[in-house]
C-alpha cells in the first residue's frame, strides 16, 4: 500500500523535486525509408501535500518511463533512481524484442529489493513506460507497467488505454464487482498487487501490450498523481489541446494540481511525427 500524504513543510531541506531532464530523441529511419522521430515533453512536481518528490522519469528514445517511488520519502526516492538505472540499457539504440524490456524490468526490481533500508516500509515502485520498438512487422509501441502507473495513447482524437493497472480496484472492475466510475473513488485504489520491490515476495514481471506504431501518435506516460485527479475525458482534452509535447506535459500537471495535487504528479508526453524526405 502506498503511504500516505505528508503535510508539506516549506522549510523541510528536502522538500525538492527529483530533477529529470526531457530530451528530443534523434530522427532515425523506419525499415520503410521513411524518417521518422519522437518530440518529447516532460513534466513532474511534488503536488499540494507531499514532503517531496518521489516520482521520477526517463525520456530518453526509444524509451520513455515515469517510476513512483514507494516506502517514505527516503526509501521511494532510492527506489526510483534505483530503478531507472536499472532501465538504461533501453535508451539510445534499437529495441528489436519485447525480452529486453521484460529483462530491464526484472533487473529494476531485484536492484530495488536490494536496496538496505531501516524504514518501516521497504522501498518499493511502481512503473510504466512505452518502448518505440522496430519489430519485423515495423515500428511498434511496447507499453508495459507494473503497478498503477499508466501508458496512454491519443490516436485521431481517441483516447485508450494501453497499460492495465495492478490494483485491488483494478481486480474489483476485471471480476465485474465494481464499475470503473466507482473504481476511481474507491478507498482500496491506491492499493497495488504488483510493485518494484516492496518487500513483495514475487518477481516483478511487468505487463506488456503492442501497439503499431503511426504517425501523429500521441503518447501519455504517467504516475498515478495525474490518472487520480483527472479522467479519461479531461486527459483526453488536454492531450488533444494543440500544444506541443512539453507545454502539453506542462499543462497535464497543471490540471491535476488543480483538481486536487494530492501525490507527486509526472507526465512524460511522446508525439510520434512522420517527416517528408
Amino acid at each position: 500500500m502506498r503511504e500516505a500524504s505528508e503535510p508539506l513543510d516549506p522549510a523541510d531541506p528536502d522538500h525538492s523535486a527529483l530533477t529529470a531532464t526531457a530530451l528530443a530523441a534523434p530522427q532515425s529511419l523506419t525499415d520503410g525509408g521513411q524518417p521518422e522521430r519522437t518530440i518529447v515533453g516532460a513534466a513532474t512536481d511534488i503536488g499540494r501535500f507531499r514532503r517531496v518528490n518521489e516520482d521520477g522519469y526517463l525520456a530518453v528514445s526509444p524509451a520513455f518511463i515515469v517510476v513512483d517511488g514507494m516506502g517514505g520519502h527516503v526509501s521511494g526516492r532510492a527506489a526510483t533512481r534505483t530503478a531507472l538505472n536499472a532501465m538504461l540499457p533501453l535508451v539510445g539504440g534499437r529495441v528489436t524484442d519485447g525480452s529486453v524490456i521484460v529483462d530491464a524490468v526484472l533487473a529494476a526490481g531485484k536492484a530495488v529489493s536490494a536496496i538496505p533500508s531501516q524504514a518501516a516500509n521497504p522501498p518499493g515502485a511502481t512503473i510504466a513506460g512505452a518502448v518505440l520498438a522496430d519489430l519485423p512487422e515495423g515500428p511498434t509501441w511496447i507499453a508495459f507497467n507494473v503497478g498503477d502507473s499508466r501508458v496512454y495513447l491519443l490516436r485521431d482524437d481517441l483516447l485508450s488505454q494501453l497499460s492495465h493497472d495492478h490494483s485491488q480496484v483494478q481486480d474489483l472492475v476485471d471480476a465485474g464487482r465494481i464499475t470503473p466510475a466507482q473504481a476511481r473513488f474507491d478507498s482500496r485504489r491506491n492499493v497495488v498487487t504488483r510493485a518494484l520491490g516492496a518487500g513483495l515476495d514475487q518477481a516483478a514481471y511487468p505487463e506488456l501490450h503492442l501497439e503499431t506504431a503511426r504517425g501523429g501518435d500521441r503518447i501519455l506516460v504517467c504516475s498515478d498523481g495525474l490518472s487520480d485527479e483527472l479522467d479519461d475525458d479531461a486527459l483526453a482534452a488536454v492531450l488533444g489541446s494543440g500544444l506541443g509535447a512539453q507545454r502539453t506535459a506542462e499543462a497535464a500537471v497543471a490540471a491535476a494540481l488543480e483538481a486536487g495535487g494530492h501525490d507527486n504528479v509526472t507526465a512524460v508526453v511522446v508525439d510520434l511525427v512522420e517527416e517528408s524526405s
